[in-house]
């Protein structure tokens, strides 16, 4: 179930990605709309953002649906159900800092090879060694417990 949905998630990125007008969804069928810039109105020089949300998108599913053997790279998939925001390190061959928001999940492609994961998650300390050679998730939780003191 998660393949289709990224295969259509791929799929529509790429379809917006590279529609440069559009027609109107009523009225006349030889009529259009340019998303250009016109010619005559020179455009301002601006600093643009990079799109870096696409990118990272196409780069993650095409190594997700890569099943070549001589692939050296993998996907590392963090979840965070937890009540803090946190950083993971992961540090092996290639060093890589993370940062995950709290009940949201982040995602890195990573070279292949034995890492060590450390965060604070809610200022309790994560660690753990592992051997990434296959795409891995990793599912953090912690929960933030409030107790009421009975005055009795």
């Amino acid at each position: 179930m998660n393949r289709i949905f990224l295969v259509l998630l791929s799929v529509c990125l790429v379809s917006c990605a590279t529609t440069k007008s559009a027609a109107p969804l009523l009225g006349a069928t030889k009529s259009s709309v340019s998303m250009e810039p016109e010619e005559t109105a020179p455009e301002p020089e601006q600093v643009k953002p990079k799109a870096k949300a696409p990118e990272k998108a196409v780069v993650l599913l095409n190594q997700l649906f890569n099943t070549d053997d001589a692939n050296k790279h993998t996907v590392l998939i963090i979840n965070n159900d937890s009540d803090c925001d946190f950083i993971m390190t992961v540090q092996g061959g290639k060093s890589y800092s993370i940062p995950v928001s709290a009940k949201k999940t982040q995602s890195i492609v990573v070279e292949k090879g034995d890492y060590v994961l450390r965060s604070d998650v809610c200022n309790t300390t994560y660690l753990a060694r592992k051997s990434l050679s296959d795409n891995t998730q990793v599912n953090i939780k912690f929960a933030v417990v409030k107790t009421t003191a009975n005055a009795n």
